[in-house]
């Protein structure tokens, strides 16, 4: 498997519009910890080519989403914050996920069931 990361690193960083490599640390261990979700979610070992181009864009997101800090609306007048529970890093792209899913490996929880209808 070729080192994609450096390509994922300037998609990333053309995504939020940085020029310099202040946050190149950061947005790495983003890349690493968006392919490592997609790889578990999907339940394979390699990251098929059809799904490379999804990478820089869930991390150029869970960035946004960190500086933001979960907090969805604020207002001077009458002073109000609201904050959010944004979910899973996956959030919002499951459909895409979805047909590269492998059905090969059962989760616990699914052979559990599998074997309570039997009964």
């Amino acid at each position: 498997m070729r080192d994609t990361k450096p390509e994922y690193l300037e998609a990333v960083k053309l995504l939020l519009e940085f020029n310099d490599e202040d946050n190149d640390g950061l947005l790495l261990l983003l890349i690493e910890d968006t392919i490592n979700a997609v790889l578990s979610y999907c339940r394979i070992d390699v990251l098929p080519r059809q799904l490379e181009g999804l990478i820089p864009r869930i991390a150029a997101a869970e960035y946004k989403r960190g500086v933001s800090d979960g907090i969805r609306t604020i207002s001077e007048g009458e002073r109000r914050v609201e904050y959010s529970d944004s979910g899973s890093v996956l959030s919002g792209y499951y459909e895409r996920l979805k047909p590269f899913v492998s059905r090969a490996v059962c989760l616990p929880s699914e052979v559990e069931s599998d074997e309570n209808e039997s009964v």
